[in-house]
């Protein structure tokens, strides 16, 4: 019974380990297609003062992430209330 204790312990331990590790960018880019660009509906900043390594913007195009610069930010800004104002849908054959 004391290494069914702890296998389930250490099983815990892992569920909760890779439950509350965040999904960092490691890496950013600043060119992406227009095509993904449309897709964006949403971007979070990530900091280098907290959890993760380096500043970043997070882009959520569908189901998908990617990592870009944070020079992006402005121009992203102005993408999506353009979308926003002209009812444009997160698909690149709106443009």
């Amino acid at each position: 019974t004391i290494n069914f204790e702890f296998g389930l312990k250490l099983l815990i331990c892992c569920i909760l380990i890779v439950s509350v590790t965040p999904k960092c960018c490691v890496e950013t880019t600043n060119r992406f297609p227009l095509e993904i660009l449309m897709k964006v509906s949403k971007y979070e900043v990530q900091t280098s003062h907290g959890i993760c390594a380096i500043d970043a913007l997070v882009l959520h195009a569908r189901d998908k992430r990617y990592c870009a610069t944070p020079k992006l930010q402005r121009f992203l800004q102005t993408l999506l209330k353009l979308k926003m104002r002209h009812g444009l849908k997160n698909t690149a054959s709106a443009v």
